[in-house]
């Protein structure tokens, strides 16, 4: 019988297009990644066969990151541009998500309702939004896209030892080792091993009438009659995962990453820092999280046991800092340079299949009877209500997130400087930017002028940068200290990196420009000051490269591109007569176990409603504390925290607005007592940290001692301040 094609994952597709693809112009230029990849991709353009760039870093090898998505951006460039080929990349990323969340979990599942209704709702799924429009990571996101299309293909050479079936796996998971080296090496710790264990799992169930009936013995029995294969498909996705990416492995270790770690909000306690909470657990975790005990009541059912342990594996590693768990499993060196978010982004997307199963059931499934045979119609409507209401909240919030809390600069407009560089052979010398955010990276990919600092910190070499625990020179001044004084060994030596030029975006930098001996040049038409150092010499007509064996050129610019086309030509059959149901294809295996949806656990039921109170009750106390913490007014430490808050922010009329009205002080004059008592502070500083003593309370008044410390250019100052609080009202 000629099946119809899933209208679900057409409607998923059609939504997932027009919603991701339109919302990508307007926010993955800001986002944290992905203009890095855009200078990777212009590398490529102008210089295929050279893994060499002299561009950052006094010079790195681009062979420190697989090249696949930056390879074919950088062809897509040709017809359109670098930025056409970065919304390109971005839309096919976004159509190989839908669909390899539809395959994966059509094969988890058995079930093309339930699977259908896993592809829509992994379009609004946040940790995908945050992902693609926060982070901006298309390699992870094709990474991980494409290992999911080849699970199905896995499965099917464990279970049934089809040929065709291998030869579909291993061109897929090529492209997936040429898109992003982490995702297959942990891909087949988290994703194949447990799927494996799921294949000998449905073996062992073909030999006994149920699933009940699967003892360890029958287990073993159907693992050692299907290890010769599973052995075959290991030591070819080793080769692979070591061919492929040859000229990376050989790179890494003559390279090996050898700096101090840089922190990131991923390994934060996230019940210490909400905000990495927030960003790196919240938002990716969104509606699931109130969905875990069915989660984890699937995931260790006997068929998918293996994933349940995977799946608990990735929610502990993704907690980052609150635990000291992920440290001891992965060890210092992994968790320092590992980002812990991955593994929530990887456990979000497991729980997808088990999310879809669950719409199903709840729109048109047992669970919807159950409900409204226990509940009431009424309340099955109202509940539905709330969780799409609570779960496209989530998808606004997070796609939203960069416009409340922007993650660059404005943006700045790069001609006026690419135009400065090119004029009078000013690109005969190295240039700095700072307060550009990762914009600098679009910059460089606008100029073949070189620059000392980069944004691809696994790749630097210069000890002024790996001894220092900061991540680009440009905004060094989050860094505190440390961060200025790295800087500082650049500004103060420029003729070591013939550096010549300065463009600033940020005032903060001024003092140590002025101490370093650095004089203003100009202003350029975009607002950016271009500073200038005297008597620095002009960088050599030869510069020193790192030179690699013409093989692994070769290796390096032929094999991704050759893995999408051997794959291509492999699966475009089996795709063209799955999608368009133009020949009837034979139906796999894992269609035979669907699962089949009776009787929905009412007991289930009680306890996700009571861990649905729980964690509500978490979510309504946390934000009572956060309101505390952060009301302006609502307390006497409130109100100075506040204070200086917009002092540290120069919002000087909002800092004004704090002082007592019967004080009579304008704001005219109070910004002229700012500009006299506190001048570098007030103009150039940056404040560290601030604590509060309480010296005497009463009732309606209180007398505060504000301890604080302000890292300037120049050095670190620290300031005590004495302020009457007063209660009106």
């Amino acid at each position: 019988m000629k099946e119809k094609t899933n209208k679900y994952l057409i409607v998923a597709l059609i939504i997932g297009v027009l919603f991701h693809g339109t919302a990508i112009f307007f926010t993955i230029e800001n986002t944290y990644d992905a203009l890095i990849h855009l200078f990777f991709a212009d590398h490529y353009a102008n210089s295929w066969w050279e893994p060499w760039n002299y561009e950052w870093y006094t010079g790195f090898t681009v062979m420190g990151y697989p090249p696949l998505v930056h390879q074919a951006m950088g062809l897509l460039s040709y017809i359109g541009g670098l930025k056409f080929g970065l919304f390109t990349v971005g839309i096919i990323a976004i159509i190989l998500f839908i669909t390899g969340v539809y395959r994966f979990s059509l094969m988890m599942l058995g079930d093309r309702k339930a699977a259908g209704y896993a592809a829509l709702l992994a379009v609004f799924s946040s940790s995908f939004v945050e992902t693609l429009h926060i982070f901006g990571q298309l390699p992870s996101i094709v990474g991980v896209s494409v290992l999911m299309h080849c699970m199905p293909e896995i499965y099917m050479w464990i279970k049934t030892g089809k040929i065709g079936s291998l030869v579909r796996a291993i061109s897929l998971l090529a492209v997936t080792v040429t898109s992003h080296h982490v995702t297959p090496i942990f891909g087949m710790v988290f994703f194949i091993f447990p799927l494996i264990g799921m294949a000998v799992m449905d073996n062992s169930r073909e030999r006994v009438n149920n699933i009940k009936e699967v003892t360890f013995k029958v287990f073993l029995k159907s693992f050692f009659e299907a290890f010769k294969r599973i052995v075959v498909f290991g030591g070819i996705s080793l080769v692979i995962i070591v061919a492929c990416i040859l000229p990376y492995w050989i790179n890494s270790k003559k390279n090996p990453i050898t700096q101090v770690p840089i922190p990131h909000g991923s390994r934060d306690n996230f019940l210490e820092i909400t905000s990495s909470g927030l960003v790196f657990f919240t938002i990716p975790w969104g509606i699931l999280l109130f969905l875990l005990p069915y989660i984890f009541y699937r995931y260790y059912s006997k068929r998918y046991i293996f994933f349940g342990l995977s799946f608990t594996l990735l929610t502990i590693l993704g907690t980052g800092g609150t635990t000291p768990i992920p440290k001891i499993m992965l060890g210092d060196t992994a968790f320092n340079i590992l980002t812990l978010d991955r593994f929530t982004l990887w456990a979000s997307i497991m729980a997808l299949p088990i999310f879809g199963e669950f719409g199903y059931r709840f729109t048109e499934g047992d669970l919807r009877w159950k409900i409204q045979q226990k509940l009431g119609a009424v309340y099955h409507r109202v509940l539905g209500a709330v969780l799409v209401g609570m779960f496209l909240s989530m998808t606004i919030f997070t796609i939203t997130l960069g416009y409340f809390r922007p993650m660059q600069p404005q943006k700045i407009k790069t001609l006026p400087i690419t135009n400065f560089l090119n004029q009078d052979q000013h690109d005969h010398w190295r240039f700095l930017t700072l307060g550009f955010g990762d914009q600098m990276a679009w910059l460089s990919a606008q100029t073949n002028a070189l620059t000392v600092d980069g944004n691809y910190h696994s790749a630097r070499r210069l000890p002024e940068l790996t001894t220092r625990a900061i991540e680009r020179l440009e905004n060094s001044k989050f860094r505190g200290v440390e961060g200025i004084g790295s800087l500082q060994q650049f500004l103060t030596v420029p003729e070591k990196y013939n550096l010549k030029y300065i463009f600033s975006n940020d005032k903060f930098y001024d003092p140590i420009l002025y101490f370093s001996g650095w004089q203003r040049l100009q202003q350029l038409e975009n607002g950016i000051m271009v500073w200038e150092k005297l008597n620095v010499p002009p960088l050599s007509k030869i510069l020193p490269k790192e030179d690699v064996p013409v093989f692994l050129k070769i290796m390096w610019g032929v094999i991704p591109i050759l893995t999408v086309l051997i794959a291509f030509f492999i699966n475009i059959q089996l795709i063209w007569f799955q999608t368009l149901k133009i020949k009837i294809p034979e139906k796999p295996d894992f269609l035979r176990f669907k699962t089949t949806y009776n009787s929905f656990s009412w007991k289930l039921i009680k306890i996700s409603h009571l861990w649905a109170v729980i964690l509500c009750g978490v979510i309504f106390y946390g934000i009572y504390l956060f309101y505390i913490k952060n009301a302006t007014q609502i307390s006497a430490e409130n109100v100075v925290r506040s204070y200086y808050d917009a002092l540290d922010f120069k919002e000087f009329e909002r800092a004004h607005s704090y002082l007592d009205p019967k004080s009579d002080v304008t704001i005219a004059q109070y910004m002229l007592e700012v500009s006299v008592t506190d001048g570098i502070l007030s103009s150039y500083a940056k404040m560290d940290s601030i604590g509060l003593e309480v010296l005497s309370e009463s009732k309606g008044r209180a007398k505060i001692l504000a301890h604080t410390q302000w890292i300037t250019p120049l050095e670190k100052i620290d300031k005590t301040y004495e302020h009457d609080v007063v209660k009106i009202g």
